[in-house]
């Protein structure tokens, strides 16, 4: 009897083992490769030049309130908005996650910032 079993269970361990390396190699090759979009390497910079600008421009205003600082913080605020934008669509991976992370806390700080601002 062990032997009828044996005879049985070999070839399925056979056909078991076959089957987890084919999963293997297409789990292997369905992962996809890092996409390099046209423009990105510009729009990441642009991005970042933007909001140091007006980073240096509400520093040069001060904290005092008036339509100019209000005017300065949306503008940010979309600044802001718009480097998320880019940096969800041209990075990957950890590096990704963390600058989304940082931007949403930024997003976050200076829509409460217009609203202590703009009133």
């Amino acid at each position: 009897m062990t032997r009828r079993i044996a005879f049985v269970l070999g070839p399925l361990l056979v056909i078991a083992a076959l089957a987890a390396c084919t999963l293997a190699l297409f789990a292997a090759s369905a992962r996809p490769a890092p996409l390099e979009i046209p423009g990105c390497e510009r729009n990441l910079a642009e991005s970042s030049a933007g909001i140091a600008a007006i980073q240096a421009r509400l520093k040069s205003l001060g904290a005092a309130r008036s339509p100019e600082t209000c005017t300065a913080t949306r503008l940010y605020f979309l600044e802001a908005v718009k480097a998320r934008a880019v940096t969800a669509l041209c990075k990957t991976g950890l590096e990704r996650e963390r600058e989304l992370g940082r931007l949403d806390a930024d997003v976050e700080q200076i829509n409460a910032a217009i609203a202590s601002t703009c009133g």
